[in-house]
């Protein structure tokens, strides 16, 4: 059986870390939401998935209740189908899950709303989020970086930020720290040792 592409949307009043992301999901999948909070956002999102994305592309039904959406698409359903549900995860103030596969690791995408919470984070430019990072993290989400997702910022718990963005036009990457100053590196093996860096000194 082919693979699919298997995602999760449900409300979180707090950030989650992948791990727990994984819990809720496997437990939603298994019927278990008693857990899970009824918001109208997910309301909104059920009905405007439906008629956002082509039918041809679901693998099966999509699972509408009003705590949560599960979603599976073929695999080769193309990005702007789920670059579509992430944006509409977002503004419907929910939280988004991919279910790990044995080519793609889980993925989790937090609402805005949540990034007003003072915890450490990372995120990149094409959505993905990290709390409290580890070094795994860190070097994960660095090592995701190319021409398409061209940036990546850090945050630790005073407010302090680190931020890299691709060089136009050329393979070398511009990292700004906090105090004003930026340099370039050539390779994101550097990059990733000054993020955990940084992430340390807190």
């Amino acid at each position: 059986m082919a693979e699919l592409i298997e995602v999760g949307v449900w409300y979180e009043a707090r950030p989650i870390t992948v791990d727990q992301g994984v819990d809720r999901y496997e437990a939603l999948r298994r019927g278990d939401a008693e857990w899970a909070i009824v918001d109208p956002g997910v309301e909104r999102f059920d009905r405007e998935v439906r008629t956002g994305v082509d039918p041809a592309l679901w693998a099966e039904p999509v699972v509408g209740e009003g705590t949560h959406v599960l979603l599976v698409l073929h695999r080769d359903a193309p990005g702007e189908a789920l670059q579509f549900i992430h944006k509409l995860a977002d503004e419907c103030e929910l939280l988004c899950f991919q279910r790990p596969g044995r080519h793609q690791p889980a993925a989790l995408w937090q609402p805005r709303r949540l990034l007003r919470v003072p915890v450490p984070r990372m995120t990149t430019e094409d959505g993905s989020l990290a709390h409290h990072p580890t070094g795994d993290d860190i070097r994960d989400l660095i090592g995701r970086l190319d021409e398409d997702n061209t940036s990546a910022e850090l945050w630790r718990e005073d407010g302090a930020s680190i931020r890299v963005a691709i060089v136009p036009g050329q393979r070398r990457w511009r990292v700004s720290t906090p105090d004003g100053s930026s340099h370039e590196q050539e390779h994101l093996t550097g990059v990733a040792e000054q993020f955990e860096a940084f992430a340390a000194s807190a």
